[in-house]
């Protein structure tokens, strides 16, 4: 989850218009796909209007095998109450300008992409984690613009005591205004 959180935090960074430069990787390191995205000019400076962002995050199945009842309608019952509720997140012109090169794992070697696809407006990756005994495979595939971005996310694992787990979801984020001194 928290590498998936990355790479959702990564294309609300790397927004852009639908300009023609585009990447396309398969079975590539995050470095790999850093080099990439700098070198195809996919980032620009105009890719992301810098400023007050919020996001909405709707979950919509989790599957947990083995998990007593109980606790997977208390962890669901969670869940939808944070769905109610937006996140916001200042994005600076500094961070627009200069993205850290960690935003596509490039120093996470459990991780490689499957596919890696950005560029016109969408945005298309399948990212594999291998980390003690279990895999995590991740599809994102989405659209964007410098003002908005829509994502559906899916994560299935395997492996480890619970064997098979899967969650789908979906990300909407807009540029809602300016960030204020306490945002930044």
């Amino acid at each position: 989850m928290k590498t998936a959180y990355c790479v959702l935090a990564s294309a609300v960074a790397l927004a852009a218009c639908n300009k023609s430069p585009e990447v396309d990787l398969h079975n590539a390191t995050g470095n790999q796909v850093v080099q990439a995205v700098k070198q195809s000019g996919v980032m620009t400076s105009d890719m992301i209007e810098p400023g007050l962002w919020q996001s909405k995050v709707t979950l919509h199945e989790v599957n947990i095998p083995g998990m007593p009842p109980e606790m997977a309608t208390r962890m669901k019952t969670m869940m939808a109450e944070r769905q109610e509720k937006s996140n916001s997140h200042c994005i600076t012109a500094e961070q627009v300008k200069k993205p850290k090169e960690d935003f596509f794992g490039g120093q996470d070697k459990s991780c490689h992409y499957a596919q890696f696809t950005m560029g016109g407006g969408k945005i298309d990756i399948q990212m594999v984690c291998n980390r003690e005994g279990m895999t995590q495979t991740m599809n994102m595939k989405g659209s964007y613009t410098p003002t908005t971005y829509s994502m559906d996310m899916a994560s299935q694992g395997s492996g480890g005591e619970q064997g098979t787990m899967s969650m789908k979801m979906h990300v909407d984020s807009r540029r809602v205004g300016e960030c204020s001194a306490k945002d930044s």
